[in-house]
């Protein structure tokens, strides 16, 4: 695989993980955008809901990264899609249904169950699939895809749900549509050839490998000659995913001591500004109009974000890059809590959006990088999934901060976690462009 100098599968493939990332991330930002109208319809208060709201959404993806990533490892990348699709459409849908502010709770809960596997497998499951080379390139137009959906959200909610009083059913329905992408995973999507040889079925990964060399050499002409050192390195042992071997072996202790606490301070401050920045907005005085405005027109950052990564990520130094988009996120908070007229804030969201994106496909691409195959879905999870705990309490702990505090000095805290997260990552291994096998394996 190592041999092949760009993607050397149909783009459909890229595409159709990019679906799963599309409405797996849009659903992220659904409660918070949502919270006034489901506030009004069932008589509660808008900020406690998307918080609450949120927060079970956040235990869900702890839940569901740790259990279905450990499905994905033991049976393969497409079995690990399959169910996390089910779950956050089912609970998307459930949502949408909801007769009581209770069934928004529970089904927030079952959605962030499926989210949070979905984020960790469809980032092994893309990094596996890249050449060294360009690893970073086609992963991040991957999530580029998927991040249009957190970046058109906030549009779909200015248009949808202020023009119905059951808009905000409608807008959770359209988050429900990623079960339609079953049928493509189910039937069409090849297996991990990386996951393949790892549990010791070099033949099945031998002939998912000649197609892609057929679809290659079709569309470019020549195969590159391959590296032997490439196919010793790729071959490992299989069996049971070794889970304790992140925390038992040196190397990869390690990497989760710096991976985690950046995971769990970029959650900290991530969520509320993703969840609760409507509703602190409307709270701060905005009108609903402009509290909806500001995140539907500064969200269009979240795809800038997401292409620029595209373009750059296998020319910059992984760990070098994260911790100056870090260091921007920082900078982003601190302009948001200036609390400025609406163009302003405006261009704020747009500055936090478009790094946020960045970053987040950055982070992602080096977690993948960190770990070995047999347990990178579980390695990913033990990262991502396990810094949602972060963002766990860091939704009533803003909530606090804003009660107690107000609105400016609750942005100026959370990017200083942004900026404490800038330092913690430098440690970090050196990744971009090396081979995976090298790295883990």
């Amino acid at each position: 695989m190592e041999r092949f100098k760009t993607w050397p599968w149909p783009f459909s493939y890229l595409a159709m993980v990019g679906l799963a990332y599309f409405f797996g991330l849009m659903d992220v930002l659904t409660i918070g955008i949502a919270a006034p109208a489901i506030a009004a319809t069932f008589g509660v208060s808008a900020a406690p809901l998307a918080a609450l709201g949120g927060t079970l959404s956040l235990v869900g993806y702890v839940i569901g990264a740790l259990g279905f990533s450990h499905i994905s490892d033991a049976y393969g990348r497409r079995a690990g899609l399959t169910i996390t699709l089910i779950s956050y459409s089912v609970g998307s849908l459930w949502t949408a249904l909801s007769p009581n502010v209770i069934n928004v709770y529970a089904s927030r809960l079952l959605t962030g169950v499926g989210i949070g596997a979905d984020l960790a497998i469809a980032a092994a499951y893309l990094g596996e699939l890249s050449p060294h080379g360009v690893r970073g390139r086609f992963q991040s137009f991957g999530t580029f895809l998927g991040f249009v959906g957190a970046g058109v959200t906030p549009f779909i909610g200015l248009l949808i749900i202020p023009a119905f009083s059951w808009g905000w059913r409608l807008f959770f329905v359209i988050g429900s549509l990623g079960a339609l992408s079953l049928l493509y995973i189910r039937r069409v999507l090849p297996e991990s050839p990386r996951w393949l040889i790892s549990k010791g079925r070099v033949e099945d990964a031998s002939r998912i490998v000649s197609k892609a060399e057929e679809f290659y050499k079709k569309k470019y002409g020549v195969l590159p000659p391959v590296e032997q050192s490439a196919s010793k390195l790729a071959i490992v042992k299989g069996g049971k995913v070794p889970t304790l071997s992140l925390v038992t072996d040196r190397r990869y202790l390690t990497r989760l001591a710096i991976l985690l606490p950046v995971f769990v301070l970029y959650y900290i401050y991530t969520y509320p500004y993703l969840v609760l920045t409507t509703s602190f907005l409307s709270a701060a005085g905005y009108t609903i109009a402009s509290s909806l405005l500001i995140p539907g027109i500064g969200g269009f950052g979240f795809a800038l974000g997401a292409f620029l990564s595209y373009v750059f990520s296998d020319y910059i130094e992984r760990k070098y890059l994260i911790s100056l988009l870090l260091f921007i996120q920082g900078l982003a908070m601190f302009a948001i809590g200036i609390k400025g007229p609406v163009p302003e804030e405006v261009g704020a969201y747009f500055l936090a959006a478009f790094s946020n994106t960045f970053l987040a496909t950055a982070l992602y691409i080096y977690a993948v990088e960190n770990f070995p195959t047999r347990a990178r879905s579980t390695g990913v999870a033990f990262t991502d999934g396990l810094g949602h705990i972060g963002g766990i309490f860091s939704l009533p702990f803003a909530l606090s901060l804003f009660l107690s505090l107000g609105f400016s000095p609750t942005y100026y805290i959370l990017g200083a976690f942004a900026l404490v997260a800038a330092a913690v990552v430098l440690p970090g291994i050196l990744s971009t462009r090396r081979k995976l096998e090298e790295l883990t394996d």
